[in-house]
C-alpha cells in the first residue's frame, strides 16, 4: 500500500473514526471495560494524528515511499569528477589534490550580520576552509558560497542533517572543490514568517540583506572575493527558490545558483503573508521564470536545478525554467532523480555533486594557484535535459 496513496489515507481515517465509536459501543460490557475502552480511545487519537500526517505528507511529498520514510531508499549515485582534473574559472591547472584520507578540517564559527543598508541584524554561521589560515594562502581571496535553508528552518540544518562541514572538508581535500568560504545567514526575523528572501513591499528588505548586506559585511570581516563571479548560492526547498531568485535580482549578485527541490515562482500562503500587495513589478521581479522569459540583457548565469520525480512541482517548474532559458545566456543543468521526496535524505544524496558543480563555476581568486575539478555534465537516471 503506497505511503502517499488514497487507500492508506482512507484506511487510517476509518480507524480514526471507528475506534472511538467502538469504544463507546463496548462500554456496556463490564469485563475489561476501562482498559479496553482507554486503549481504543488512545489508538483512535493516534490514528487521527497519523491521518493528519498522511494528508500533510501527501500534499508536500516529504516522503514518497515506505523506503524513503525509513531511510532504505536506494537513490542513484551521481558522478563526481576525479581529483586534480580541470581548473576553476580564472585558475590554472595544477597537480592532483590532497588525498581524502588525510582530510584537514575547516572550522565553523558564529557571527552576526548587521546590514548597513537594510538595518536587519541577524545571526549567521561561517565555514572557513583549512587553507584559510595556511601561510601559502595568506594573500588569497577565497570564493564564497551562500547557503539558504528551507522554511521553517535555520542554518543548523545545513550543519547537522546535511553535514556541511564534513562534506566541504572532504571535497576540498580530495581536490574536487577549490577552497571556499561558506556563509549561512538567517533568513527571517520571525520563526513562522516565510520571507521568501524578497524585498517585501512595505516590509523588510530581505533580498537586499541577503545579497548586498551579507556580501559587504563578510567582505569586511574575511579575506574573500566580492565580485559576482566569486559568489554562488545554494538552497533546498524554500532556500532553493531563494537561490534561484537572488541570482536573478538586479546587479546579478551570484554567478551560479543551485536549487535542491526549489521552485521558480514565489509562493503566497499563510506563512508568507502578502509580500507584494498587488505590486505587479515587485512580483515579476521576484519570479525567476518570468525574468528568464522577459528580462533583457541578462548576463551569463548558471543554474543547477535538482528535483525528485515523485515530488512533482519542483520538477515541473525546473523543466519550464530550463525550456525558457534555451538559447540564451542562462545555462541550466537539470538533475531529476527517479525516486526520493522533499526531504533531507534526498538532498543528502545530491549535495556532494551539487557543491562540486557550484564551486567549479566560481573564479579561483588571486594569490594562489588552486586545484579545481569540474564535474562532468550529467543527468541522473530518469532525468531529462
Amino acid at each position: 500500500m503506497s505511503l502517499t496513496g488514497v487507500p492508506l489515507l482512507i484506511l487510517v481515517s476509518l480507524l480514526a473514526v471507528g475506534l472511538p465509536v467502538g469504544a463507546v459501543v463496548l462500554w456496556r460490557y463490564r469485563r475489561l471495560r476501562v482498559l479496553r475502552t482507554a486503549a481504543m480511545v488512545v489508538v483512535g487519537q493516534l490514528m487521527i494524528t497519523l491521518a493528519l500526517g498522511l494528508v500533510v505528507n501527501r500534499s508536500q511529498q516529504f516522503f514518497t515511499s515506505w523506503s524513503d520514510l525509513f531511510g532504505t531508499n536506494k537513490l542513484p549515485a551521481l558522478p563526481t569528477a576525479a581529483p586534480g582534473v580541470g581548473t576553476a574559472k580564472g585558475g590554472t591547472a595544477a597537480p592532483g589534490g590532497t588525498s581524502a584520507t588525510h582530510t584537514l578540517h575547516g572550522s565553523v564559527y558564529a557571527t552576526r550580520i548587521d546590514g548597513p543598508t537594510t538595518h536587519i541584524d541577524l545571526p549567521a554561521d561561517v565555514y572557513l576552509p583549512p587553507q584559510y589560515n595556511d601561510p601559502a594562502y595568506a594573500h588569497h581571496k577565497f570564493p564564497v558560497l551562500e547557503l539558504l535553508d528551507g522554511f521553517p528552518g535555520n542554518p543548523a540544518r545545513w550543519l547537522g542533517a546535511l553535514h556541511l562541514q564534513q562534506v566541504l572538508d572532504t571535497e576540498i581535500a580530495a581536490g574536487r572543490m577549490q577552497p571556499v568560504v561558506a556563509v549561512l545567514p538567517e533568513q527571517t526575523t520571525q520563526t513562522w514568517h516565510d520571507t521568501e528572501c524578497v524585498n517585501a513591499v512595505h516590509g523588510p528588505q530581505f533580498g537586499t540583506y541577503l545579497t548586498t548586506d551579507v556580501r559587504t559585511v563578510i567582505g569586511r570581516q574575511l579575506r574573500v572575493q566580492t565580485s559576482r563571479t566569486g559568489w554562488g548560492d545554494i538552497g533546498y526547498s524554500t532556500g532553493g527558490f531563494c537561490a534561484n531568485n537572488l541570482a536573478m535580482q538586479a546587479g546579478y549578485p551570484f554567478t551560479a545558483a543551485v536549487s535542491l527541490s526549489g521552485y521558480f515562482k514565489p509562493y503566497r500562503d499563510r506563512s508568507t503573508g502578502n509580500l507584494f500587495h498587488g505590486n505587479a513589478l515587485a512580483q515579476h521581479t521576484n519570479d525567476p521564470l518570468y525574468q528568464v522569459t522577459h528580462a533583457k540583457h541578462l548576463p551569463g548565469l548558471s543554474f543547477y536545478a535538482m528535483c525528485a520525480s515523485p515530488d512533482p512541482e519542483p520538477c515541473l517548474e525546473g523543466r519550464a525554467f530550463a525550456a525558457a532559458a534555451t538559447g540564451g545566456p542562462v545555462q541550466v543543468e537539470r538533475v531529476e532523480l527517479p525516486t526520493g521526496g522533499h526531504n533531507m535524505t534526498t538532498w543528502r544524496s545530491v549535495e556532494v555533486p551539487a557543491f562540486d558543480w557550484l564551486a567549479s563555476h566560481l573564479t579561483a581568486g588571486a594569490g594562489h594557484t588552486v586545484v579545481q575539478a569540474r564535474p562532468p555534465t550529467h543527468h541522473a537516471a530518469g532525468g531529462t535535459a
